[in-house]
């Protein structure tokens, strides 16, 4: 709370933490996380969220193809600082097929064109995200 006062940013409501949920396949955290950014949307834009989650998941992706799939193998192969960081990458790979993070690095492309007006005149933010979220964890 005085973080959030203070800083500006939820520890509870933030990308990191929507990411986390979708690792875990906790919906109901993440649509909690969604239904936020959808409040607050200075502090949660939408374009940042979407950055993240590319980044997330075009990186999952590589780790499908680390010859070696231990903490320390994809951590060199994906280009992370640390292994411990892999964790959430082994995690979802668990949870995800490849084929599964192909679609939705292209569901997520698709959201990212949305966001910015392409074949779309009147959805918001909020129902951009809601709808790529629940892509993502069905």
């Amino acid at each position: 709370e005085q973080i959030e006062r203070n800083i500006g940013i939820s520890k509870d409501y933030n990308n990191f933490e929507l990411r986390a949920a979708l690792v875990e396949k906790d919906v109901l955290k993440a649509n909690r996380i969604v239904k936020y950014f959808e409040e607050n949307p200075k502090t949660n834009p939408i374009q940042m969220t979407l950055s993240l989650l590319f980044g997330f998941f075009s990186n999952l992706m590589l780790a499908y193809y680390a010859p070696e799939k231990s903490e320390q193998g994809i951590a060199s192969f994906v280009g992370l600082k640390t292994p411990w960081q892999a964790r959430e990458y082994i995690n979802a790979m668990r949870r995800y097929s490849g084929v599964k993070v192909m679609h939705i690095i292209h569901d997520i492309r698709y959201a990212d064109a949305a966001s910015k007006g392409v074949r779309n005149s009147s959805v918001s933010d909020g129902d951009i995200l809601r709808e790529l979220i629940f892509k993502i964890l069905h």
